[in-house]
C-alpha cells in the first residue's frame, strides 16, 4: 500500500472526521465488490444461457450467486502475498483503496450518486403505496385487492405487507376462473419471495452503480422469476397451459398503453418481444414435482450459506485493535511507527502514566525536528482493513528535550469521539 488513512477523532471535528473516514472505507469496499460483481454476473449469465438454458427453476436459482459479491470487499487474501498469483490479482483491489483514500471528490461523488439512486428506489415504492391508497379496496376470493381505474397490469408491491393492485376494466372483462388465476399468480410472487428478490437486486444495483450491467440485467432476472411464477400458477390453479397463455394475452391487450415501471407485473414490461417469448415458454410447460424443487432450493441455500460463511471467516473482522504506536507532528504528519511500546524502547507505562524517554525519541525523529514543537503519540488504535484505521488514545509532549524521562500529557475522549468510534467499529 502506498497510501493509508489514519483518523484520530478530536471532539471539535469528530463528526467531520467520521464522514471523511466512513466515505473512504465504504467506497473502498464498494469498489472491490463492484469488481467481483462484473465477474460473478458474467458467470451467472453464461451458466444461465448455456447449461441451464432449458431449465426453469435451476435457471432462477443461479441468480442467488449474486448475493455473494457484497461479501468480497474485506478479504484477507488481497493482502496475503503467500497465495500464488494473488499479488497480481489483488492489484486492482489495492488500487480501489488508493483511489478512495486519495481523491475526496471521487468518494463524495460515489456516495452522492448511490444515495440519490437508493432514494429514487424508495420513492418509486412510495408511489406504488399512493396508488393503492387511492384505489378502492375489495375482498375477492378471500384476497384484498386495490381496484384502480388505470390501464395497468395486475401487480403486487410491498415487502412486509404485500398488496395487490388490479385494474378495474380488466376485472370487469375477466371471468371468475380467470380472475382467480390472476390472483393466484400474484400471490405466487409473494409466496416465492419475488418482491424481496426484486428489491434486493435494485438496492444492490443502486449502491454498486458503477457496474451498469446489474441494472441492465434486471429484466432478465424478472423474466426468469416470471417463468417460475407461471409454472407454479399453472400447477396450483388447475388451468391448462393453453388456457393460461390465452389469459396472458387477454391481460396484455388490456394493458397495452401501460408504460410505467411497476414491480412484479402480470405481463411484464418489455412489450411484444417479451410477451412472445413468455408464451413460447408457457407452451413448453411440463409438470414438476414440488418436493424435488423444494429439495433443490434447500440444497442451493445450504451451499450459498456455506460459501458466505467461508467468505466471512476469511475476511477482516469488524475491527482489530492494533499494538502499533504512531508518532506525528502537530499537523498530523507521520514521523515514526513502532510495532508496540516494547519494541520502541521509547515509551512505557509507569504507575499508569505514559512515560517517554526523550533521548531515545530524539534518535528516532528526523534530525531537523524542532525541540519546541508538539509531538503526538497515538496508541490502542483500531483497524478496519489494512491501511485504514481510526480512533484510539492520544498523548503528547509540548517540546522534546534532548534527554530525560518525562511524563506525556494524555487526552481523554469526549462523548462525540466515543460516538464516532462506536459507529465506525460496529456500524460500518
Amino acid at each position: 500500500m502506498d497510501n493509508t488513512m489514519l483518523v484520530i477523532f478530536r471532539h471539535l471535528k469528530a463528526f467531520e472526521d467520521l464522514l471523511d473516514f466512513s466515505s473512504a472505507y465504504i467506497v473502498t469496499v464498494a469498489l472491490r465488490c463492484t469488481i467481483v460483481s462484473f465477474v460473478l454476473l458474467a458467470v451467472v449469465m453464461t451458466i444461465r444461457s448455456t447449461i441451464l438454458k432449458n431449465t426453469v427453476f435451476l435457471k432462477g436459482m443461479i441468480w442467488s450467486l449474486m448475493l455473494l459479491f457484497p461479501f468480497f470487499g474485506k478479504l484477507k487474501a488481497y493482502y496475503d502475498a503467500g497465495i500464488p498469483g494473488m499479488k497480481i490479482i489483488s492489484k486492482p483491489f489495492h488500487f480501489c483503496q488508493e483511489v478512495a483514500i486519495t481523491y475526496f471528490w471521487f468518494r463524495t461523488c460515489y456516495m452522492i450518486i448511490a444515495i440519490i439512486l437508493i432514494l429514487r428506489l424508495f420513492k418509486n415504492m412510495g408511489s406504488m403505496k399512493k396508488l393503492y391508497c387511492a384505489a378502492e379496496e375489495k375482498v375477492i376470493f378471500g384476497e384484498k385487492l386495490g381496484i384502480i381505474d388505470l390501464p395497468i397490469s395486475p401487480c403486487t408491491f410491498g415487502l412486509f405487507s404485500p398488496k395487490i393492485l388490479f385494474p378495474k376494466n380488466l376485472m370487469e372483462e375477466l371471468e371468475d376462473e380467470e380472475l382467480k388465476t390472476v390472483i393466484i399468480h400474484e400471490k405466487a410472487h409473494i409466496r416465492l419471495g419475488h418482491l424481496w428478490i426484486f428489491f434486493i437486486w435494485e438496492l444492490l444495483s443502486s449502491f454498486y452503480w458503477m457496474n451498469p450491467f446489474l441494472k441492465l440485467s434486471f429484466p432478465l432476472l424478472r423474466a426468469d422469476m416470471e417463468e417460475i411464477c407461471d409454472r407454479v400458477t399453472i400447477a396450483t390453479s388447475g388451468k391448462d397451459y393453453l388456457g393460461y397463455g390465452e389469459l396472458i394475452l387477454k391481460t396484455a391487450v388490456n394493458s397495452m398503453d401501460m408504460r410505467k415501471r411497476i414491480p412484479a407485473m402480470f405481463i411484464g414490461e418489455n412489450g411484444k418481444k417479451e410477451l412472445k417469448e413468455r408464451c413460447i415458454k408457457i407452451r413448453e410447460y411440463k409438470p414438476f414435482r414440488g418436493n424435488y424443487i423444494r429439495g433443490m432450493a434447500t440444497v442451493s441455500l445450504i451451499l450459498l450459506g456455506s460459501i458466505l460463511i467461508l467468505l466471512i471467516q476469511h475476511s477482516y473482522p469488524k475491527y482489530e485493535i492494533l499494538p502499533d504506536i504512531t508518532v506525528t507532528d502537530e499537523l498530523g504528519n507521520r514521523l515514526v511507527d513502532w510495532e508496540s511500546a516494547d519494541s520502541s524502547g521509547v515509551v512505557f507505562r509507569k504507575d499508569g502514566k505514559f512515560m517517554v524517554d526523550t533521548k531515545e525519541l530524539r534518535n528516532s525523529l528526523p534530525e531537523d525536528f524542532p525541540r519546541d514543537k508538539y509531538i503526538y503519540f497515538y496508541y490502542d488504535m483500531f483497524m478496519k482493513i489494512p491501511g485504514m484505521g481510526g480512533g484510539g488514545y492520544c498523548a503528547w509532549l509540548e517540546d522534546v528535550p534532548e534527554e530525560g524521562i518525562i511524563e506525556a500529557e494524555e487526552g481523554g475522549h469526549e462523548l462525540s469521539d466515543d460516538i464516532c468510534i462506536w459507529l465506525i467499529k460496529w456500524v460500518l
